[in-house]
């Protein structure tokens, strides 16, 4: 078990769905992954918080109306930890990304906070977000079965979100010893911290990606497609571990991933 009280500036540190379904969701993710939840006692803040052995691991909202009517699909959103969110949405103009709105603090603003996030995309239009914690850090377990285990980019050109990221971050771009093909892995002070996707196919808008552990892939994707999910990549043994694609019956893509060694 990776348990967390903090997370390094620059780490992916949260991840959440916007579904359509979030009761649907939550019975779906329950028997794949295994989640407990949490939700706001008062009912007035509709976010749900999935919990992994008693540690927050990830969260489940309704999609807003405005998404809604842009046609934004269900998904899985990506947070990465700054040290500054207003100070972080210049950054990402002047790297040539771009900024959805201002950096808000969320649930809202007042000594309640969980942290001030950003939505930003970089320059090939993939869409992420970042929280600087003020409450809240994010995930408090990691790299663990039903936690939260990577986070990959997959784009049209990986140079540009290659030269993006680093920039931003300060992640240094290598690949990953001894794997074929390998996609371009990003590293902080050496730890790896995201990927990019080997391959996007056409047509497919620019993403980020969510992967989450599992002791048994296998049986995990015949728990999703019992659950209405689809698997769109059969489990494949890659590199560390084994790792399959599944989407949710609301359309929501996720990779599940089972390691032969968990990081710490």
């Amino acid at each position: 078990m990776s348990l967390r009280d903090s997370h390094p500036v620059g780490t992916p540190s949260w991840v959440d769905l916007a579904t359509t379904d979030v009761e649907g969701a939550l019975d779906f993710y329950r028997a794949v992954l295994g989640w407990e939840y949490e939700r706001d006692p008062t009912g007035e803040i509709n976010y749900v918080m999935a919990v992994v052995d008693g540690h927050p691991a990830a969260g489940v909202f309704d999609m807003p109306p405005e998404m809604r009517n842009e046609g934004v699909p269900p998904c899985w959103n990506v947070y990465i930890t700054v040290a500054d969110a207003d100070e972080f949405a210049q950054q990402v103009t002047a790297a040539g990304g771009a900024v959805m709105g201002p950096a808000v603090d969320v649930p809202e603003p007042g000594p309640d906070a969980a942290g001030r996030m950003v939505i930003a995309a970089d320059p090939t239009g993939a869409v992420f977000c970042t929280w600087k914690p003020l409450a809240a850090i994010g995930a408090g377990i990691v790299n663990a079965p039903g936690a939260f285990t990577w986070a990959e980019v997959s784009t049209h050109d990986n140079d540009a979100a290659e030269a993006f990221y680093c920039e931003l971050f300060g992640w240094a771009a290598g690949t990953m010893e001894g794997v074929p093909d390998s996609p371009t892995i990003f590293t902080l002070d050496g730890a790896p911290v995201a990927s990019t996707s080997a391959s996007l196919p056409p047509g497919v808008p620019p993403h980020w990606k969510a992967s989450f552990g599992v002791t048994d892939v296998d049986a995990a994707c015949e728990a999703a497609t019992a659950n209405g999910g689809t698997v769109l990549m059969p489990p494949n043994d890659w590199g560390p571990g084994r790792v399959a694609t599944v989407a949710d019956p609301a359309g929501a893509v996720f990779d599940l991933v089972a390691l032969s060694d968990w990081p710490k």
